[in-house]
């Protein structure tokens, strides 16, 4: 049997990994292209255009909150932790 290392970065890494899935996810939703090769800091800075404004809150280092905005009023909002084994899980 293969045993497998799924220690592939840190916790933060993880979290940050998967803010950057949401956004892009986020990102096709919101009708904005040729965002599928961007890095965290070039979505975001998609994202904030056109009336939009997307909040990533890092204060906490085991989670990250993340809220976007249309005009003043939320259209979106995740949050993710880490659980006890390190995993970047989306909390609902």
């Amino acid at each position: 049997m293969v045993k497998r290392n799924n220690n592939r970065g840190t916790g933060v890494d993880k979290l940050d990994h998967r803010v950057t899935v949401l956004l892009k996810e986020w990102a096709g939703l919101s009708g904005f292209y040729g965002y599928k090769e961007f890095g965290l800091e070039e979505v975001l800075a998609l994202l904030n255009t056109a009336g939009w404004k997307t909040d990533v809150d890092a204060s906490d280092p085991a989670a990250r909150v993340v809220v976007q905005f249309k005009d003043g009023s939320v259209v979106r909002r995740s949050k993710f932790t880490l659980d006890e084994k390190g995993r970047a899980l989306k909390v609902y």
